[in-house]
């Protein structure tokens, strides 16, 4: 089968998206299927970004919008050349990641090229409006939302014969996107081998801790992730600040790139607790398994989460999680089993407190961790989407005999 993944996301940026095309691409390939991504990317980008040499990876050129908190997005102007690039790959399915810009070159080539197209929604977009445009939000918040569902989701959800979502979060929210009520609930799957803490070097994780300034026996509360708004790393900052304020026995890690680094950072010189927190700003994808070796608790305080990746391959580097509590991660999170949860901030500093003079519970629930994750793998995800394009497939057909 030829393949088209099409996203607004993709390398040289980190995120869940990112991840999850990453993920189908090397999956469908394995098991023999022909994929492209049709992607935007800048110059700077495509020469500076191996992955990107790839012939399968096809750049549909855009421009960068102007805000500060989607910067690393691009627009993409509708071109005829686009269209011609995407007729010559053949496709035999359209799969889009997106609603916004990309989107409109796989609905005009599934529009005129007749190929079925399904759709995947990564992101629940009405949480995201305070942070891309608080007055906006504030102000008209039912004309954003009017305009989510009418001139982005809607047009994407109308001409794909399956929608996919995460989780059942997204699934119990899937109206307020005009999402039909052709819905599949799919997982994201990881590459979860890449992950194993058996995979590294001890010196080698020695010395990375050496980089950073964190000593040998020093408990390291960790992060890793995008640093932006929508994340609430503040909150993990100040509670971090109230349960280990002075405690050199402790370290709070945040790995990670994006447009609220330099707000962060300053927060923790605020709070006098500059020393104990460690930035080591945007790292390469290839990278970042080696990273989460350097923790002994990995937390997130964000609620934007559709399924919270990041979650999963902390448990994949049997790594326990402290998180906030949320539907997204009902199913990949059980309290005190593979993970703990917290309700709010003090709940947040409790039971960081907590976890720091626990040691055996901290051991048994690093002892679940990998078994919690047997079914999010790249393989099962990858087979599980491509059943599904079968049937739209033939969905598809049926419907345009």
């Amino acid at each position: 089968m030829r393949i088209g993944l099409f996203t607004d996301q993709y390398y040289p940026n980190i995120s869940g998206v990112v991840t999850s095309v990453k993920m189908l691409y090397e999956g469908l390939t394995s098991m023999g299927h022909e994929v492209f991504i049709f992607s935007s990317f800048s110059k700077k980008e495509l020469a500076s970004t191996p992955e990107l040499s790839n012939k399968n990876v096809i750049n549909l050129p855009g421009i960068r919008y102007p805000f500060k908190n989607v910067k690393e997005y691009r627009y993409t102007f509708f071109h005829r050349r686009g269209l011609k690039l995407i007729k010559e790959c053949n496709l035999d399915i359209i799969h889009v990641h997106t609603e916004f810009s990309i989107s409109k070159y796989a609905i005009k080539a599934h529009k005129k090229f007749h190929i079925p197209m399904i759709h995947t929604l990564h992101t629940l977009w009405t949480d995201y409006f305070k942070y891309l445009s608080p007055f906006f939000d504030k102000h008209n918040h039912k004309q954003m939302s009017w305009m989510l569902k009418n001139m982005f989701c809607g047009p994407v959800s109308k001409n794909s014969t399956i929608e996919i979502v995460p989780t059942k979060k997204v699934c119990e929210q899937a109206h307020e996107y005009s999402l039909s009520n052709n819905l599949r609930i799919v997982p994201t799957g990881i590459e979860l081998d890449r992950f194993k803490s058996s995979n590294f070097d001890k010196k080698e994780i020695e010395k990375l801790k050496e980089e950073y300034g964190i000593k040998k026996n020093q408990f390291v509360f960790l992060y890793i992730g995008r640093t932006s708004k929508e994340k609430s790393i503040p909150n993990l900052i100040e509670a971090y600040c109230e349960a280990c304020y002075g405690n050199d026995d402790t370290k709070l890690v945040i790995v990670g790139g994006g447009p609220e680094l330099p707000e962060l950072k300053q927060l923790a010189k605020d709070l006098k607790i500059e020393n104990q927190v460690v930035f080591t700003g945007l790292i390469p994808w290839e990278n970042i398994p080696k990273y989460y070796q350097l923790g002994n608790v990995f937390i997130n305080a964000s609620q934007s989460e559709t399924q919270g990746l990041t979650y999963l391959e902390a448990l994949a580097s049997s790594l326990p999680v402290l998180v906030q509590k949320d539907e997204c991660v009902e199913d990949l999170i059980h309290n005190y089993y593979n993970g703990v949860f917290f309700e709010g901030q003090d709940d947040l500093v409790l039971k960081m407190t907590e976890l720091l003079k626990a040691p055996e519970t901290l051991k048994t629930i690093k002892a679940n961790t990998l078994s919690s994750i047997k079914d999010y793998s790249k393989e099962k995800y990858s087979s599980n989407v491509y059943h599904i394009y079968e049937e739209a497939i033939e969905l598809f057909n049926e419907n345009n005999k």
